[in-house]
């Protein structure tokens, strides 16, 4: 997980992902850590903090299973501003996004 400190987390980051998360889970994002980097630049690119980027790893790790385009498919459907400004209030309102 260590390539997440390239994107501005920290190691304290890093460890309280690591901490709140299967360890299955962290293998996973570790083997698929291509698409990781894809997903976390899409969501800096589109002014997703580096807060709330690592709240999704705690609280939203499935966000990053998957693919960059599925995300941007989903999210071009919805207004850009309403979602960056819910998810900066909760992170979990992600669970409200309908991805197919």
């Amino acid at each position: 997980m260590k390539f997440l400190l390239e994107y501005g987390l920290t190691n304290d980051d890093i460890n309280d992902i690591v901490n709140n998360n299967q360890e299955g889970i962290i293998k996973n994002i570790e083997l698929n850590k291509d698409n990781v980097i894809r997903v976390v630049n899409y969501l800096k690119e589109i002014g997703v903090g580096v807060n709330i980027i690592k709240e999704m790893f705690v609280y939203q790790i499935g966000m990053f299973f998957r693919t960059k385009e599925e995300i941007q498919s989903v999210f071009d459907e919805y207004e850009m501003d309403s979602i960056l400004k819910s998810m900066n209030y909760d992170v979990n309102t992600v669970d409200l996004i309908e991805f197919s």
